[in-house]
């Protein structure tokens, strides 16, 4: 948990910055954007397509309900599309085992994507996914 606090507090602390007009230098590996439509150490790529193919929905922080989301990109496959119950494939670039939900707010069925993993959602998940965690919800 600790390090999702601290990529929390830099995330704040560039916020701040940047909302003041102050110029922080940094050392080492920027922090993940997520929601960008590329998918980054530290994040979990939910696909539009089986295979990791289409466009990514990327995470880094937990997102309780999909329905305000779409995929991102120019060319992809499925840009513009919700991001709930859409996803096909996933990609856990985080240090983290993510879990996801078929419903908004950790609900219905409960499924574990382990860090360093990919592959096609089950036959329960595929396009059924609305809400995802870096930890256990329940």
């Amino acid at each position: 948990m600790g390090i999702r606090a601290g990529k929390r507090f830099a995330g704040a602390t560039l916020a701040i910055a940047a909302a003041a007009g102050i110029t922080l230098g940094t050392a080492g590996q920027a922090l993940a954007a997520e929601k960008n439509g590329v998918l980054d150490s530290g994040e979990i790529g939910l696909y539009y397509n089986s295979g990791q193919s289409g466009c990514v929905f990327d995470l880094a922080y937990v997102d309780t309900n999909f329905s305000g989301d779409v995929f991102k990109g120019g060319s992809c496959s499925g840009s513009g599309q919700s991001v709930n119950d859409n996803t096909a494939s996933y990609w856990n670039q985080d240090v983290y085992t993510w879990w996801v939900y078929t419903d908004a707010n950790a609900g219905g069925i409960e499924g574990s994507v382990p860090a360093d993993y990919f592959g096609n959602a089950t036959s329960n998940f595929k396009n059924e996914i609305s809400s995802a965690y870096w930890y256990k919800a329940r």
